[in-house]
């Protein structure tokens, strides 16, 4: 019996060589170096790339030029190379050695590119949150203390009518003019529709043609049918937000609510309403927290390209604006110190039970509180007889 003779098929490399000589379109982005330099500079040349090829092979020193250009004379410029089976994977010299640009930010700091998920109790004032990012994004001003680079904005506000959107937009002093469009309440589904059956695809192109640099649904249980507990539901319906945010550069906010019993101990991702599989596929999930009759709260900020972290904020309902008053772990450090300090002035000097029993905080904390405050000079720290008191100076 006749053994049937196989051709081996070529590996990457040859029919990249082979595509750059023929003046082909190639890509390097798998390559390593120095092939990857040889390449483009081949495929820049304006004729003989040949020539081009071994001075470049020369030039950076790449050992086995020869081999390839053997190997290049009879490859299919058009097959499938042997060495990744038709997948388009990256070599890790390519990842260690490619200079990848900086995340793109919507809010530097705060918000990157990707698909984000706010969420909190409701009438938390997120909505007035995400249209005031909007504003400044649109104008290029400033959303939460940071400059932002000025964008086109899309709103889909889909439980308000344009009449309320009119009220918030002038208390919140929106200009004419400026580059911002909005989907209102009844519109979503006639125009966008199910994100698995078309509306995705529809919303993308939207992206694309208008150049949106920050995406608002609000909420996302308008935008969505299904049961939001179910984690297949959830990553079908979610998964194609986050290819259209990558895909266009763009930062796409999806306002939700928090899980009841929310705020005991903030969570920004264990304290999103639904499945687990939201935080999952979000790649920056914001938490905003308040006490109701209270202006301030905090918004808790986590993700895959953004520093965890927490910031206090404040509401001016006149304007309806949220202010960023800065670190609210900070802060409150800040205001915790201050009332030691208040409690020293009023009791001259007192042991660490002494102050905490009438600052009415816990122990531990207090006593490592004027630790630093005495390390710092802030406070004295003395002995007398068996017991540490603390005075101010």
């Amino acid at each position: 019996m006749a053994t049937r003779k196989t051709t081996p098929q070529p590996t990457a490399d040859a029919i990249v060589v082979a595509r750059a000589i023929l003046g082909m379109p190639v890509d390097t982005t798998t390559l390593a170096e120095p092939l990857a330099t040889v390449i483009r500079e081949t495929a820049s040349a304006k004729k003989n790339h040949l020539a081009a090829f071994k001075a470049s092979a020369k030039k950076h020193g790449l050992k086995n030029a020869d081999d390839l250009l053997k190997a290049a004379r009879d490859v299919d410029v058009n097959a499938t190379p042997a060495n990744n089976a038709g997948l388009g994977v990256i070599s890790s010299d390519t990842i260690l050695t490619t200079t990848y640009p900086d995340p793109v930010w919507a809010v530097p700091k705060y918000l990157p590119v990707g698909l984000a998920i706010l969420a909190g109790a409701p009438k938390m004032g997120k909505s007035w949150l995400a249209l005031q990012i909007a504003q400044a994004i649109a104008a290029g001003g400033v959303a939460l203390g940071e400059r932002v680079k000025q964008g086109a904005i899309l709103y889909l506000a889909l439980e308000d009518s344009p009449r309320r959107l009119q009220d918030r937009m002038r208390k919140q002093s929106w200009t004419r003019g400026l580059p911002a469009d909005f989907l209102t309440v009844g519109q979503f589904n006639s125009q966008v529709g199910d994100l698995k059956n078309g509306g995705g695809e529809r919303l993308a192109n939207q992206i694309e043609a208008r150049g949106y640099r920050y995406v608002v649904i609000d909420t996302l249980s308008r935008s969505i049918q299904g049961d939001q507990m179910d984690p297949d539901k959830m990553t079908r319906e979610l998964e194609p937000l986050q290819e259209i945010a990558h895909k266009t550069n763009a930062a796409i906010l999806l306002v939700d609510h928090h899980r009841k019993g929310a705020g005991e101990n903030p969570d920004a991702i264990g304290d999103i309403l639904g499945s687990t599989a939201k935080s999952g596929v979000a790649d920056t999930a914001w938490g905003l927290y308040r006490e109701r009759g209270k202006s301030g709260a905090k918004l808790a900020i986590v993700g895959r390209d953004v520093s965890e972290q927490t910031l206090a904020l404040s509401m001016d309902w006149v304007t309806g604006v949220w202010q960023c008053d800065g670190d609210a772990d900070a802060l409150e450090l800040t205001e915790r110190r201050q009332e030691i300090l208040d409690a020293l002035a009023d009791l001259n000097e007192a042991t660490f039970d002494e102050v905490a029993k009438a600052i009415g905080q816990d122990r531990s904390n207090t006593r490592k509180r004027l630790q630093d405050l005495a390390s710092i000079g802030i406070v004295n720290r003395k002995t007398k007889g068996n017991k540490i008191l603390y005075t101010i100076p």
